[in-house]
């Protein structure tokens, strides 16, 4: 089957992969008591699923991994009875979860311990609201792999190679032009789409900024939000092109702390006209910065 017919196969529409608002729940049967048995599906590399996982730990939850193939992952996540092809996916005891933000409700409703949403009421609001605009992040940071991996096949391989067996590592590095293909369609993974999530990350790193002096992320204890968001910025902290915008800023300690070991590198591969408007944001940054401390003498 060449590749095109493969893409019509899988038909890899966005809507079917992952357009659940980042909510999928199916139960096939009631979970009594504390669950027993839970499985995690995931690939690694994915930034939603390092998301997953770093929430089951967090929440120090005993399951098991099951690591699937991008790609072929689409026909066993259905095949499984999930709602989507996406991952993360849990089961826990019949139970169905797919999406980042759905487990974390899930977990929250099956383990009390570790809250992963504050209880009073303004208080989990802004962590959903937090939440939800982080899955926008990790959309636009997917994005924009893609871009690179397209441009340079050491990035892909960097990324979703590096916690594989070396039989595993071989076929992904053949298949590779095949799921960078697919995985663009599905993602809508375009050039265009990829130089506007650029274009808005000045704004969006200066949001993380700001909900970390807030205190809405990075406290001492971490939220739902703080895993969405800080693995994006662990992910965009591997791109040599867009790591400068970032270091010495509260988000990279951030990152550091609560994702520290997301693994691979993305070379400067992104057009240079695609990082102007960073460019332009770091020039306005140090211009107001030489301003205050003009002021303060």
């Amino acid at each position: 089957m060449d590749r095109s017919r493969a893409a019509a196969a899988l038909d890899f529409t966005y809507r079917q992969y992952q357009d659940t608002d980042g909510i999928s729940l199916a139960v096939n049967e009631e979970v009594v008591g504390l669950p027993a048995k839970v499985k995690f599906y995931m690939f690694p590399g994915s930034n939603s699923v390092y998301t997953g996982r770093l929430m089951l730990d967090y929440k120090g939850i005993d399951y098991k991994t099951v690591t699937l193939m991008p790609g072929p992952h689409a026909f066993i996540m259905l095949g499984l009875g999930f709602d989507t092809m996406g991952v993360p996916a849990v089961k826990i005891d019949g139970r169905r979860v797919q999406g980042t933000r759905a487990i974390s409700r899930a977990l929250d409703e099956l383990w009390l311990d570790r809250p992963l949403f504050p209880a009073e009421p303004a208080q989990r609001k802004a962590v959903e609201d937090a939440e939800r605009w982080g899955e926008e992040l990790q959309n636009a940071t997917r994005r924009i792999f893609y871009c690179a991996s397209r441009r340079d096949k050491a990035a892909f391989k960097s990324v979703m190679t590096a916690d594989r067996t070396p039989p595993m590592r071989a076929v992904l590095k053949v298949a590779a032009p095949l799921i960078v293909r697919l995985a663009t369609g599905a993602h809508r993974a375009t050039d265009a789409a990829g130089m506007d999530d650029l274009a808005m990350l000045p704004a969006r790193l200066d949001q993380i900024d700001a909900w970390i002096a807030e205190g809405l992320l990075g406290g001492e204890e971490l939220n739902a939000a703080d895993f969405q968001i800080a693995v994006n910025v662990s992910a965009l902290m591997m791109s040599e092109d867009i790591a400068p915008f970032i270091a010495g800023r509260p988000m990279e300690a951030y990152a550091q702390r609560v994702a520290p070991d997301y693994k691979g590198h993305l070379g400067k591969v992104l057009p240079s006209g695609w990082l102007q408007p960073l460019r332009d944001d770091a020039a306005a940054r140090a211009s107001a910065g030489a301003r205050a401390a003009v002021t303060a003498v």
